[in-house]
């Protein structure tokens, strides 16, 4: 079976087919080290990797940090794709996995395929994985593709010729944008920045959140960001509840914050008549982004899921 995935630093993103269907599924990244304790019907995983013990907690604020560019050749990133195969319902087995590199490590500076990051990425995923009673998968092989590109493949297959797309994808730890010709007859130009992604803001709300005194995970962080405009939510996160502001503050300012660096990576790309926002992030920066692209409405492109396009295009192509 193959099993296209985009390992996302914040979530993990999967799709298959099943016979005749098509299938996804979503795993959030939130690992600890050391196992946790069972109690009741609750399924515990409780990995070993490289004689380090690891598990599951949406919670925890030791939950380790995957925001950033190392997560892609971790230990955790191991752990997080094998806890992701295992949300799909799928009965562990042998599987071809298809996987995704940021621009700035899939390409060096010439815009070339780094040989050596591609093959890090692909040695470190063949790596077993012990899930503490049970059974994981058995990975085969390893493929691996820049972001960002394989999600435009359907719209920039019906482009015309003299038309190009602008890809901007905003993830948890990287900023991704690729200027694609019509029908993938070419990729005028990339940009990536593996420091620039919502763990801006996380990092901020996370801080905020302390203040607030409340100790949280990443996860519990990025829960804020997106229930943002809702003060319910918020105040029920919270353990002083007169601190709310501070949170709030901390979302606004970091929000503007992320939003402007994003805009300035784009104003360095021009003539493109498409414009795409996809992952994580994409409805944070969709907004101002098509404002500053000034294209027509029927050629922004933002779907209703963004975290899944990449994953969709990687299908797609596959």
């Amino acid at each position: 079976m193959k099993i296209y995935i985009d390992d996302g630093s914040t979530n993990i993103k999967l799709m298959w087919k099943d016979g005749e269907d098509i299938r996804r599924a979503i795993s959030p990244n939130s690992f600890k080290r050391e196992w946790a304790v069972s109690f009741g019907g609750q399924r515990v995983f409780n990995y070993s990797l490289n004689g380090e013990q690891y598990t599951f907690d949406p919670i925890s604020a030791d939950a380790l940090v995957t925001t950033n560019i190392a997560w892609q050749y971790s230990d955790v990133n191991v752990i997080a794709v094998h806890h992701a195969l295992l949300q799909t319902g799928l009965e562990p087995q042998d599987v071809d996995i298809v996987v995704t590199l940021p621009l700035a490590e899939y390409y060096n500076r010439d815009n070339q395929p780094c040989a050596d990051n591609i093959r890090r990425k692909e040695e470190n995923l063949m790596r077993p994985v012990t899930l503490n009673d049970g059974l994981t998968f058995t990975v085969r092989s390893v493929r691996v593709m820049p972001e960002s590109i394989p999600a435009g493949f359907n719209v920039a297959s019906k482009l015309d010729d003299l038309d190009s797309l602008l890809i901007i994808d905003l993830g948890g730890t990287t900023l991704d944008i690729s200027h694609v010709r019509a029908r993938m007859r070419g990729i005028s130009r990339i940009f990536g920045d593996s420091g620039l992604g919502v763990s801006l803001m996380t990092q901020d709300v996370r801080a905020a959140m302390a203040v607030a005194r409340t100790r949280g995970s990443s996860y519990l962080a990025d829960e804020l960001i997106i229930h943002r405009e809702d003060e319910d939510f918020l105040r029920q996160r919270i353990n002083d509840a007169s601190r709310l502001a501070v949170v709030q503050e901390a979302l606004r300012e970091s929000h503007h914050r992320l939003v402007n660096r994003v805009i300035d990576a784009v104003k360095s790309f021009e003539s493109y008549s498409h414009v795409m926002v996809i992952g994580g992030g994409a409805e944070l920066i969709a907004g101002a982004v098509r404002q500053f692209c000034g294209v027509r409405e029927d050629r922004f492109y933002l779907s209703e899921d963004p975290q899944f396009d990449l994953v969709n295009g990687m299908f797609a192509i596959g």
